[in-house]
């Protein structure tokens, strides 16, 4: 598949005075689907959420989605509608999709860490003695913690390229390959759970404070707690990154990567992806072998989202 024919607009190829392209329905079926598998969750195990501080944001994501609809199909606006769309579908994903995980704990499944960190030293690769050498350069080390926090703004941002573009295809797929590879990471974490090797592995604290280690291993204990009784309380200000093997942060890094060919930005997420790598690692929330995965799922996913949008409808 050519970046061409990936990107070619989509002008004249919906259904006239239609809201909302095939592909996102199909989007949009996902978020509905999600959003109802989050409350039977939520209800039927019992877990006690802050829907108000949930609320706004998720209102807005539908608000986002509506505004999008309308556009298309009476403004006759069809930036302004994938772009909507696009952003709106995105904020409800990362909302439903972030109560949902946090719903799974208490984790019932041991931790598969210890497994993770051997499989690792087969690779020749060991999280402290990596982090110990990083410790040597910190000003390099430390902008890196901005990247890692960076990966939901870089979809955001390409998504409203995409729409600024009208690149619909590349949009759509962007986004049903990141819901596909966050249901796979997530079935995957939940029935073979970990934290990442900084609850397991000791670096002094020098290190850690020299580098802004992000998952230190005070973090990491944090981490054993959560696996082992829960949130208590599920709020928008304790949702963070949980979800180890395989790593969704590596997904994200090359969805940005590979659906931003053909912009302006390619250049950049290209750089970025690969500085990744050496990011995810880093900050004691990974293991290399969850890198790899990460990066197996989105190819999957990839396949799957191509197929579901092929290039001459979306």
């Amino acid at each position: 598949m050519t970046a061409q024919s990936q990107s070619a607009p989509l002008q004249g190829r919906g259904l006239d005075g239609a809201a909302f392209l095939p592909g996102e329905r199909i989007l949009l079926g996902y978020i509905l689907v999600l959003m109802l598998g989050t409350l039977a969750l939520v209800w039927g195990l019992g877990r006690d959420v802050d829907w108000a501080g949930f609320a706004p944001g998720v209102a807005a994501a539908f608000g986002m989605v509506a505004i999008g609809g309308y556009a298309r199909a009476r403004a006759k606006a069809p930036r302004l509608a994938a772009g909507a769309i696009g952003v709106g579908a995105f904020m409800a994903i990362s909302a439903l999709s972030a109560i949902f995980i946090f719903a799974l704990f208490p984790l019932h499944n041991p931790l598969i860490d210890l497994q993770l960190m051997r499989i690792d030293a087969v690779l020749g690769y060991d999280w402290a003695g990596f982090v110990t050498a990083l410790s040597a350069y910190p000003a390099l080390v430390r902008p890196l913690a901005w990247l890692y926090h960076s990966s939901l703004p870089q979809i955001l941002g390409l998504v409203v390229i995409l729409a600024v573009q009208r690149r619909e295809v590349q949009m759509q797929r962007l986004l049903l390959s990141g819901c596909l590879a966050l249901v796979v990471t997530t079935a995957i974490w939940w029935l073979w759970p970990s934290i990442g090797p900084s609850g397991f592995a000791q670096i002094p604290t020098v290190i850690s404070q020299s580098i802004g280690l992000l998952t230190s291993p005070e973090v990491g204990a944090a981490l054993l707690h959560l696996a082992q009784a829960g949130p208590g309380v599920i709020r928008p200000e304790v949702v963070t990154g949980v979800v180890a093997f395989p790593s969704y942060h590596i997904v994200m890094a090359l969805m940005v990567a590979v659906y931003a060919r053909g912009t302006w930005y390619f250049p950049l997420a290209l750089i970025a992806a690969v500085l990744m790598v050496p990011t995810t690692l880093s900050h004691g929330g990974h293991h290399l072998v969850d890198l790899i995965a990460g990066a197996l799922v989105f190819t999957l996913a990839a396949w799957v989202a191509r197929r579901l949008v092929p290039d001459a409808a979306a």
